[in-house]
């Protein structure tokens, strides 16, 4: 084993670690022993750390995964929050302590991921990306449901599609361009996206994809899914979840999703597509499952691509053993 895999592996525990505690430092997560349990985990990660940096000066590899090793010790020992404010100060400074943890665990990430190790993306609660979700997906199947014909709806979801990678583009070759976009999007903005093609242009893709490839049921049923089951399961697993799955997600977020996806999906059926009633349950619950089964194996691939294309392939194999 090779001094930086050694290193980039240390790196990568430590970052589930942080990646862990910035999850029970969630807004929705947070009970009345959290601040305790907080300091109970720093503690652990302070000693992982200057473990792997002394490990570190003797291998003299990875010296930018060491720089931000560096940058994360000196927030765990000097940065976290005095034990004795009053309540109110002390949920301001926690709020504003995990805001510089996560830009931490993003600058780590982005270090392990130029070593080809991976870490889940940080997707802290967000109600008006949730909600910006829920707009986008009733948009779009508004679109399939009444613009005139499959031209007309692959028209308008090419143009979303070369609207969003040309802002992509843009923001690359820009740094101003990138900033002032984010502002723009940030408050429905993950903080990964900063750096990264952002969610909403992976959905105009798969939109792309929809409308010249699936039925209009299928591609109903697949926005459908993604606007309702995604959102509800964020929300279910980062304040209830305690089973853990893959990729950081939570069989009580996995379950809200299938359930929330699959009344969705039976009611778009039910409103659109009569001719389908009596196969609207199994439609419906197919289509939810498949796009739940997405969700939890997208790793490197954005959700907001996987989940959309799963849901419509769901949908056509139900409709393939029992149309």
């Amino acid at each position: 084993m090779t001094h930086a895999h050694t290193l980039a592996t240390g790196g990568q525990q430590v970052a589930l670690l942080l990646y862990g505690l910035l999850r029970e430092l969630d807004p929705a997560r947070r009970r009345n022993e959290w601040s305790q349990a907080a300091r109970e985990s720093i503690g652990e990660m302070q000693v992982r750390v200057h473990v792997l940096l002394d490990r570190a000066r003797s291998l003299e590899a990875c010296p930018e995964l060491t720089r931000r090793l560096h940058e994360l010790a000196d927030l765990l020992n000097e940065h976290v929050p005095a034990r004795r404010l009053p309540a109110t100060e002390m949920r301001d400074a926690w709020a504003d302590y995990r805001g510089q943890l996560a830009r931490a665990y993003e600058e780590l990430s982005a270090s392990l991921g130029d070593l080809s190790i991976h870490v889940p993306s940080l997707r802290p609660t967000n109600y008006a990306r949730n909600a910006f979700h829920l707009t986008s997906a009733t948009v779009a199947l508004l679109c399939i449901q009444y613009l005139p014909g499959p031209e007309a709806i692959a028209r308008m979801a090419l143009i979303f599609a070369i609207s969003a990678w040309t802002m992509e583009i843009g923001r690359r070759l820009s740094g101003d361009m990138n900033t002032q976009l984010m502002k723009l999007f940030g408050p429905v903005a993950h903080p990964h996206e900063h750096k990264r093609v952002n969610s909403a242009t992976w959905y105009a893709t798969a939109l792309v994809f929809l409308a010249l490839s699936a039925d209009p049921m299928a591609a109903a049923l697949a926005v459908t899914v993604l606007g309702v089951g995604d959102p509800v399961a964020a929300l279910i697993g980062r304040r209830w979840g305690r089973i853990k799955l893959l990729n950081g997600r939570s069989l009580e977020g996995t379950l809200a999703f299938v359930g929330s996806a699959s009344i969705a999906a039976y009611c778009v059926l039910r409103a659109w597509y009569p001719e389908l009633v009596t196969m609207a349950l199994p439609l419906a619950v197919g289509a939810a499952l498949a796009g739940a089964l997405a969700e939890l194996v997208s790793r490197r691939v954005d959700d907001n691509f996987s989940i959309p294309i799963s849901t419509a392939v769901g949908a056509w194999v139900v409709m393939l053993f029992i149309g």
